[in-house]
């Protein structure tokens, strides 16, 4: 689990992730990204998923990779990820590369960790 520290709790802190940020996007997900500190997370998974448990497991499966390569990642940045319909039939693997590969082009992935 995402220690609550790195979690993006306030409406506020969305809103302001979304006017502000620059947007990537993949095949499974989309992600906002705002280069300012403390390093938080935000996921989102929106109805157009599909029911509670398809979109449970979609969020389940962003925090996860974020969870695992934690350490390759930038922590001077607020990010907020956005599961896109193709997430459903995808496997873990899957997910991590896109997040990776978007973390990457975002610029807030050490290439040396």
């Amino acid at each position: 689990m995402l220690k609550k520290c790195y979690r993006m709790q306030k409406n506020a802190l969305f809103k302001h992730v979304f006017a502000n940020g620059k947007s990537y996007v993949s095949k499974h997900v989309v992600i906002y990204v705002l280069k300012a500190y403390p390093a938080k997370f935000g996921f989102i998974a929106s109805k157009r998923i599909g029911s509670a448990v398809t979109r449970n497991r979609a969020r389940r499966l962003l925090r996860e990779a974020i969870r695992l390569n934690l350490k390759k990642i930038k922590l001077e940045s607020q990010v907020i990820l956005i599961a896109r319909k193709p997430i459903v039939n995808a496997s873990f693997k899957e997910v991590e590369k896109s997040v990776l590969y978007l973390c990457r082009k975002a610029g807030i992935l050490n290439e040396n960790s």
